[in-house]
C-alpha cells in the first residue's frame, strides 16, 4: 500500500488530533421530544443560506433557527413527500412524479422538473439534481440548464452522486460511473451494487454500499472499512475520524487506532440513530428517534471531568495525571491507563514526575519510582533519598534538587554528579520546556536553559509575591491586583496597559500564563482571556483580547495551573478537572449568520413615567410620534453556542453610519427624524463576517403641529394681515417727521461741505493703506492653506505606516507561530537520537537547523528479517532547499522511508533508495510538472546477527575511519527524485564484513557542514578540512565529539550567517 502525498495532511491530524472526543468529553447540546412537539422520527436535513436547519421527520417537517422549532407547511400531503433540501431562499421538495420549490420570501410554488429528485447537491452557488436515471443542473432561475448525464439505455437505477473540483460520480444499480469535466463517462466497479451516499475528502471520493465503505482516487477503487451490520449513514470529519450509524441505531466512531461508541463521547444521552447531517458550521447531528445530538466540532476546549486532581505532568508520548491515590496516563492517542499510589505514601506532602524513554521517574514525597509505560505498579528505585530528581538533562542524567532547595545533576541512580551554581528553589521551582525557574530565600529569581545550559538571575524586590510570578520567553511576568507587569532579563519592571480594554478594565486577575507563543493568558473571575502581546524593544505592544466563559466548554476560568505538550496543546488544570485547549482547532468562522427581527415596538412615557401607546412596528408602515423610545429585539440564527456575535444596525432614510450592540443586547431609539425611518439590522460574527440577509423595520414619524402644513399656512397669512396695519402706521408718521428732517438735512450739508476736503485726503491714505493689508492678507492665508494641506497629508501618511505597521506585525506573528507548529510536527515525525542510542549505545546526532523548521532529517527504524534477524536502519536525508520549502519534502521522505520498510519490508539500502526514487517521482508526478524537489542521502543497514554494514549513498558518500585511516565509499552519483528525471535508477549496495571486531568509527553526513562559508577570507569549510576533523575527533568519547564539531563550526563561522542545514551522525561499532 503506497500513501500518496495529498493524505500527508490528514496523516498529521490523525497522529496529533486524534485524542478529541474519545476520553476527553467534547462540547454537544441534546434536544428531546419537549423541544420539538412531541415525539418524532428524524431522518434527514438541510439548511438555507440564513442557518435555518429543516428536518425531515416521518410526520412533518420541522424548522430549526438555533433557538426554537417551528413547523414548515409544504402543499403536499406528508406521505407523498420525499426528500426536502434547503437551498438559497428556497425549499426544494419532491413526491414520486415531480421537483419543486417554495420560494420562502412570497410562498410561491413552481414546478422546476418533471422528474422526481431523489438526492440534491449544491456546487459552486449551482444547484445539482438527481433522479433514478438523470442528472440535471439549474441556473440562478431554478430553470434546467444542462442534462449532465443520463441512463439513454435505461439498464441502470441511479440511487446516489457526488460533485467535486476533481470529477462527478454516480452510484447506480452496475456500479459507478465517474465523468471528468461533467463528461467521458468512464464505468468502474460493478461490484457496488447499489452505493446509497457519496462524499468527497480532500480529493479522496468515499462510497457506502450495504455493510462497508469504499476509497475512490487515482482511478482506483479499494475498500476502506466493512462492518457486521449494514450502514445507514457514515461521515469523515475534518480530523480523520471515520462516524457510522449501523443498522441497529448504533452510532461508532473510529479514530483510526480504536473504534468506540458515541456514549463514551457524548455520556449519559442514548440514541438510536437514523442518520448523520454536518452542518454549515461545521457542527455534526446525530438523527434518532425522539432525539437529536449536536456534536460541536471545531470548539478548540474539551474536558476530562475529575475531582481531586494533585498535579499534571508532559511527557513526548503521553502525559501523566496524578488524581486522589492514582496515576492516570493517557498516551499520544489519549489512551487511558492508570495505576496506584503506594498507601504508604498517602497524604503526599510533594509529586514531581517526567518521562524518560519509555518510562516516568515519579518522586512521591522522599521516595523515587520507576513506572515503565503499560505496567500496572510502579518499583521503588530509592527510598529515602536525598535528592528529588523532577526533570531530564539527557539521556544518561536527570536534574534534581536537595532539602536546601540546592539543584544538582544526579545520575539515574540519583547519586550526584555536580551542583548547578546559582540556582537554589528554597521558595519556588518552576519547569516550562526548556527553562528551569528558582526562586531563593534571597527574593533571587534564576533561569536555567537546558538547551544551552546559561543560568540568568534577576534580583527582585520583596514585595513582589513569588506566587504571582510567571515565566516568559525573555524575562518573567507579575500580577498584583488588576495590575499587570513585565520584568526583563535585566531586572527591569515595565507596566502592561490594559484598561483600554473592557474586558480586562478593573478586573481582578486571579493567574497569568506566557504560551510562549506570543500569548499571555488571564484568569479574571468571569472569563479566560487570551492576550497577543508583541516586544519592540523596551516597549511592550498588545491588540484586543480573545475572551472565552464557561459557555465555550470551560470547567473554569480559574485555573491552578497550565501545562503545554509538544504538539501545542494547553492543559488547564482546574481544582474540578482540566481544561484542554487546540490551537489548531480554532478556526476563523467565515460562515454567514442568519438575523430574525423577533419584536420591533414604540411606546410613549405618561406623566407617571409609565410606558403607554404601545405601537407594533411588524405591522405594515406604523406611525410613530416624535418623543416615542422604538425598541427592536433582533436575535442571530447561528448554531455555536460559544460564538460571539454582534448585532449591527443604522438608519438608512439620513444615511446614519453603522452601530454594534452584543447579541441578546435591544435597540433603543429615541428622537428619530421626521418622516420616514428605515432601520437596517444585520448580524455580524466574531470573525467579522455579516450575515447575507438585511432586516428592515420601518417607521414613520409624525411631526409636531408647529412642523405640519396647515401651521405654516396660517402663520404666514397672520403675518402678512399685521404687516399690513403696521406699514399703514408708519406711513403716516413718516410724513410728519419728512418735514423736520429736510430742513436738519439742509444744515447737514454745509457742515458737511466745509469737511469733505479733509475727509477725501484721509479717504485716499486709509485706501492706500487697506490694499496693503489686503495683499499680505492673501500671501498669510495662501501659505497657512498650504500648511494645513501639508499637514494633512503627513497626517494620512503616518496613519497608512501605522496600519502597515500594525499589519506587518500580525502577520510577522501568525507566519512565526505557523512555522513553531510545524516545526513540533516535524519534530514528533522524525526519529529521535534516544532511539538511535538505544541500537547503536556510542552514538551521537549533530543536528543544527538553518531556520526553525529542516530540510535535513535523520531517520531510523528497528526491522526483522525473514530469518527473524535484528537489523538497524539508520539514514541522514539532505532535502532540497530548507526551511519551510525544505521541511516540506522532508515530511514526504519520512513518509516513503516508513512506507518502505514498514509496509513494504524492504531493508536493502540500494533496494530501499531505488523505491524511493520511483514513489517520489510517481507521487510528485515529475514526469508531468515542474516539480524538481528531491533528495541526497546516506543509508545504512546493520545486521546484529551476522554484523554485515550494508550501505548505498545517492549523491552522499559513507565515511568510517578504521586503523585511524579514513576511508570513503562513494554513493550512487545522482539524487533521488529531482532534476535528474528517470524512475528506472538502480543504487548500488555496498558490504562490509565487520566480524572481526575492530572498533569502528562510521559517519553519515549532508553537505551542510562542509559548505559553510567563514574562516578568515569567508571561504567553505570544504571536505578536506572535515575529513582533518574525523580523524582527529574518531577515538574521543561520542558526546565529545557532539561538541567538538558544534564549537568547531562555530568558531568557523565567526559573524557569518547559517548557510544550510547541518546534520552529521556518528557511531562505534
Amino acid at each position: 500500500m503506497k500513501v500518496n502525498i495529498k493524505h500527508i495532511g490528514t496523516l498529521i491530524y490523525l497522529l496529533l488530533l486524534t485524542t478529541t472526543a474519545l476520553s476527553q468529553k467534547q462540547q454537544y447540546d441534546a434536544y428531546s421530544p419537549d423541544d420539538f412537539f412531541g415525539e418524532k422520527e428524524f431522518l434527514s436535513a438541510s439548511q438555507d443560506q440564513f442557518l435555518n436547519i429543516y428536518f425531515k421527520t416521518k410526520g412533518e417537517v420541522l424548522k430549526f433557527d438555533g433557538k426554537d422549532f417551528s413547523r414548515l407547511y409544504l402543499p403536499l400531503k406528508h406521505k407523498d413527500l420525499n426528500k426536502v433540501y434547503a437551498f438559497k431562499d428556497q425549499i426544494l421538495y419532491s413526491d414520486n412524479n415531480k421537483t419543486y420549490s417554495l420560494n420562502l420570501q412570497n410562498d410561491s410554488v413552481k414546478v422546476v422538473w418533471d422528474k422526481a429528485a431523489i438526492q440534491f447537491q449544491q456546487f459552486e452557488g449551482q444547484l445539482w439534481i438527481l433522479s433514478s436515471g438523470e442528472l440535471i443542473k439549474l441556473n440562478d432561475d431554478f430553470l434546467i440548464e444542462k442534462i449532465v448525464h443520463t441512463n439513454e439505455k435505461n439498464n441502470e437505477e441511479f440511487y446516489s452522486f457526488h460533485q467535486s473540483e476533481l470529477n462527478t460520480v454516480i452510484g447506480h444499480s452496475n456500479g459507478l460511473t465517474v465523468l471528468k469535466n461533467e463528461q467521458k463517462a468512464i464505468n468502474i466497479g460493478t461490484f457496488l451494487s447499489n452505493p446509497t451516499k457519496i462524499i468527497s475528502v480532500d480529493s479522496n471520493t468515499y462510497i457506502q454500499n450495504e455493510n462497508a465503505v469504499f476509497n475512490y482516487t487515482n482511478s482506483k477503487i479499494s475498500r476502506l472499512f466493512k462492518k457486521d451490520l449494514n450502514i445507514l449513514d457514515f461521515f469523515i470529519d475534518d480530523y480523520g475520524k471515520i462516524w457510522t450509524v449501523d443498522s441497529n441505531g448504533k452510532v461508532w466512531v473510529d479514530n483510526g487506532i480504536e473504534i468506540k461508541s458515541i456514549s463514551d463521547i457524548v455520556p449519559n444521552e442514548n440514541i438510536s440513530a437514523n442518520s448523520l447531517f454536518n452542518d454549515k458550521e461545521n457542527n455534526l447531528w446525530i438523527l434518532g428517534n425522539n432525539k437529536l445530538l449536536k456534536i460541536v466540532q471545531n470548539n478548540p476546549f474539551s474536558r476530562i471531568e475529575k475531582n481531586e486532581i494533585i498535579d499534571l505532568f508532559i511527557g513526548d508520548k503521553g502525559t501523566l495525571l496524578a488524581h486522589s491515590n492514582q496515576f492516570i496516563y493517557y498516551n499520544i492517542y489519549n489512551k487511558e491507563t492508570s495505576f496506584k499510589i503506594p498507601d504508604q505514601e498517602l497524604p503526599l506532602d510533594n509529586i514531581y514526575a517526567f518521562e524518560l524513554g519509555d518510562a516516568w521517574i515519579i518522586s512521591l514525597n522522599n521516595n523515587v519510582y520507576k513506572w515503565e509505560i503499560g505496567k500496572s505498579t510502579i518499583s521503588l528505585i530509592r527510598k529515602n533519598s536525598n535528592f528529588i530528581p523532577f526533570a531530564k538533562f539527557s539521556a544518561d542524567s536527570l536534574i534534581a534538587y536537595n532539602q536546601r532547595g540546592n539543584i544538582f545533576y544526579v545520575s539515574q541512580n540519583i547519586l550526584p554528579i555536580r551542583k548547578i551554581n546559582r540556582l537554589n528553589a528554597s521558595k519556588k521551582l518552576d519547569i516550562a520546556l526548556e527553562k528551569i525557574t528558582t526562586v531563593n530565600s534571597q527574593h533571587i529569581v534564576s533561569i536555567l536553559n537546558k538547551s544551552n545550559q546559561k543560568i540568568n538571575s534577576i534580583s527582585l524586590a520583596d514585595s513582589i509575591s513569588v506566587n504571582n510570578l510567571t515565566p516568559a520567553n525573555e524575562g518573567l511576568w507579575y500580577f498584583d491586583g488588576n495590575e499587570i507587569y513585565f520584568i526583563n532579563n535585566s531586572g527591569k519592571i515595565t507596566p502592561l496597559s490594559t484598561q483600554q480594554y473592557e474586558s480586562l478594565d478593573d478586573q481582578v486577575i486571579n493567574a497569568l500564563f506566557d504560551d510562549h507563543e506570543g500569548n499571555l493568558w488571564i484568569s479574571t473571575k468571569n472569563n479566560l482571556l487570551r492576550l497577543p502581546i508583541t516586544f519592540n524593544g523596551n516597549k511592550i505592544n498588545s491588540r484586543n483580547p480573545i475572551v472565552y466563559s464557561k459557555n465555550d466548554f470551560l470547567l473554569s476560568t480559574y485555573f491552578i495551573d497550565v501545562k503545554k505538550d509538544p504538539s501545542g496543546v494547553l492543559w488547564f488544570i482546574h481544582p474540578n478537572g482540566i481544561s484542554l485547549f487546540n490551537p489548531l482547532k480554532e478556526i476563523p468562522n467565515l460562515i454567514a449568520p442568519g438575523i430574525s427581527i423577533e419584536k420591533a415596538f414604540s411606546y410613549s412615557l405618561d406623566e407617571f413615567k409609565n410606558p403607554t401607546d404601545t405601537i407594533n412596528l411588524l405591522e405594515g408602515n406604523a406611525s410613530i410620534k416624535k418623543d416615542d423610545i422604538v425598541v427592536i429585539e433582533a436575535r442571530v440564527i447561528n448554531h455555536l453556542k460559544n460564538e460571539k456575535t454582534q448585532i449591527s444596525y443604522r438608519n438608512i432614510s439620513i444615511n446614519q453610519s453603522e452601530r454594534r450592540i452584543e447579541s441578546g443586547e435591544k435597540i433603543i431609539l429615541t428622537d428619530l427624524e421626521d418622516g420616514r425611518n428605515a432601520i437596517a439590522i444585520k448580524a455580524v460574527n466574531s470573525d467579522g463576517v455579516e450575515s447575507i440577509k438585511e432586516e428592515i423595520v420601518n417607521m414613520n414619524v409624525t411631526p409636531p403641529i408647529w412642523k405640519r402644513n396647515w401651521f405654516f399656512l396660517s402663520s404666514a397669512l397672520s403675518i402678512l394681515l399685521l404687516g399690513f396695519i403696521g406699514y399703514k402706521t408708519v406711513i403716516s408718521i413718516k410724513n410728519s417727521r419728512a418735514k423736520e428732517l429736510e430742513e436738519e438735512l439742509q444744515k447737514g450739508l454745509e457742515d458737511l461741505e466745509k469737511k469733505s476736503h479733509l475727509q477725501v485726503l484721509k479717504a485716499e491714505r486709509l485706501k492706500q493703506l487697506n490694499e496693503l493689508i489686503t495683499s499680505q492678507k492673501g500671501e498669510l492665508e495662501k501659505k497657512n492653506t498650504q500648511i494645513e494641506s501639508q499637514k494633512y497629508e503627513l497626517s494620512l501618511t503616518n496613519q497608512q505606516i501605522k496600519k502597515q505597521k500594525d499589519l506587518l506585525e500580525e502577520t510577522s506573528n501568525k507566519l512565526k507561530s505557523s512555522i513553531n507548529y510545524a516545526k513540533r510536527i516535524q519534530n514528533a515525525l522524525m526519529s529521535t537520537e534516544v532511539e538511535i542510542k538505544k541500537a547503536f549505545k556510542e552514538s551521537f546526532v549533530y543536528f543544527l537547523p538553518r531556520d526553525v523548521v529542516s530540510g535535513d532529517f535523520f531517520w531510523f527504524n528497528k526491522a526483522y528479517n525473514d530469518k527473524n534477524e535484528e537489523l538497524h536502519i539508520l539514514a541522514a536525508v539532505d532535502c532540497t532547499g530548507h526551511g519551510v520549502p525544505g521541511a516540506i519534502v522532508s515530511v514526504v521522505g519520512m513518509n516513503l522511508l516508513n512506507n518502505i520498510t514498514k509496509l513494504k519490508k524492504i531493508y536493502d539500502p540500494g533496494q530501499i533508495l531505488t523505491e524511493m526514487n520511483h514513489d517520489i517521482i510517481a507521487d510528485l508526478r515529475q514526469d508531468e510538472t515542474q516539480v524538481n524537489d528531491g533528495m541526497d542521502m546516506t543509508i545504512v543497514t546493520y545486521n546484529t546477527v551476522t554484523q554485515q554494514l550494508y550501505f548505498a549513498g545517492a549523491k552522499n558518500p559513507l565515511m568510517y575511519i578504521e586503523d585511524d585511516e579514513l576511508i570513503r565509499i562513494k554513493g550512487d552519483k545522482y539524487a533521488i527524485g529531482g532534476q535528474q528525471r528517470g524512475a528506472d535508477r538502480q543504487f548500488q549496495t555496498h558490504q562490509l564484513d565487520l566480524t572481526d571486531k575492530k572498533k569502528r568509527s562510521f559517519y553519515l553526513f549532508s553537505d551542510g557542514y562542509q559548505d559553510q562559508f567563514g574562516g578568515e577570507k569567508g571561504f567553505k569549510y570544504l571536505t578536506g578540512n572535515f575529513k582533518k576533523l574525523l580523524l582527529r575527533i574518531h577515538d574521543k568519547e561520542v558526546l565529545e565529539q557532539k561538541t567538538i564539531l558544534h564549537e568547531e563550526i562555530e568558531d568557523w563561522k565567526s559573524g557569518y550567517h547559517q548557510t544550510d542545514d547541518i546534520l552529521v551522525i556518528g557511531f562505534k561499532i
